[in-house]
């Protein structure tokens, strides 16, 4: 990937009719500062996605951990005699009230999260066709010439 140290020390040959050359290094300068702005919010894009799949990940953990908990206790109020039953039962009616709780916020934090990535990479793309746009018309400025 080109690099903004790898813009800055482009040398072009200078010809006789050549491009102006402060004209290409005033261009340049505007180069590298957008690109290092696009490198800088690229890193952090890539931090934030990283970020929110380990979020993820820890919920989906939650998750698995609820559903193992919630199994260990309805096998522990077989065991358990007409007394024990009920106490159980209502220990497994917590667990999945809870369980459903944790589920829906997991869902709804999921939901935003996905809400919030999908934002960024709109951004992104209305970013890179910014770009793309001063590109071409740079490209039809310089062929103008």
């Amino acid at each position: 990937m080109l690099k903004p140290i790898d813009i800055q020390n482009k040398e072009f040959e200078k010809t006789f009719k050549g491009y102006n050359c402060d004209a290409v290094d005033d261009f340049l300068d505007i180069v590298i500062q957008d690109y290092e702005a696009l490198c800088k919010e690229n890193v952090a894009l890539k931090d934030k996605v990283r970020l929110l799949s380990e979020a993820v990940e820890r919920y989906k953990e939650i998750e698995d951990t609820m559903h193992r908990s919630l199994d260990v206790a309805r096998q522990s109020a077989q065991d358990i005699k007409n007394n024990a039953n009920m106490e159980a039962q209502a220990i497994v009616n917590r667990a999945k009230l809870d369980a459903t709780r944790l589920a829906r916020q997991i869902d709804e934090e999921h939901i935003k999260k996905h809400q919030e990535m999908l934002k960024v990479k709109q951004e992104v793309d209305a970013y890179k066709l910014r770009i793309r746009t001063v590109c071409d018309n740079l490209i039809k400025t310089l062929e103008e010439m």
